[in-house]
């Protein structure tokens, strides 16, 4: 908007200025330019560090991209993770809380190895909560369609 109104430094006044489009078209076209990074984000965090039988980064993505926006600006906690993994994953109820935690442990460590600058998310050991620290994340999310995203993942809807 304030480039549209030549507005390209930091005004010694107030100024009011006129939109030319709506807020969402504006928010849209942010979340456009930044699609590229975030779908590299998601495919880069699903491979995880290696193969492995549990695919839990993979997994990991499901109640992430299940969640209302609202909820991830709150964060997820680890209960409610395990809880939406259980329900969809592969090992259901037998999925060990042991290769939850590890795996919400190493976000920021696939993060730096996959070299995402800057991070998307982190998890708090302390409080056992997973957050979106990348807000643009969020606003690229709210523009998608997300059965499709979990789709391409092959993930449960």
């Amino acid at each position: 908007m304030c480039e549209e109104q030549s507005i390209v430094e930091t005004q010694g006044t107030h100024k009011e200025i006129q939109p030319l489009e709506e807020a969402f078209d504006y928010v849209l076209a942010v979340a456009l330019e930044s699609g590229p990074r975030y779908e590299a984000f998601i495919e880069n965090f699903a491979e995880g560090f290696q193969t492995t039988t549990l695919d839990m980064y993979r997994w990991l993505l499901h109640p992430i991209l299940s969640t209302t926006i609202l909820q991830l600006e709150k964060g997820l906690n680890y209960r409610k993770i395990r809880e939406a993994l259980e329900n969809v994953h592969p090992e259901g109820s037998n999925l060990n809380p042991g290769n939850v935690t590890q795996a919400l442990y190493s976000v920021p460590a696939l993060q730096a190895k996959k070299n995402i600058k800057p991070f998307v998310l982190d998890y708090d050991k302390s409080n056992k909560l997973l957050s979106v620290v990348d807000r643009g994340f969020l606003i690229w999310l709210s523009t998608q369609d997300r059965p499709e995203l979990l789709n391409r993942l092959n993930l449960p809807c």
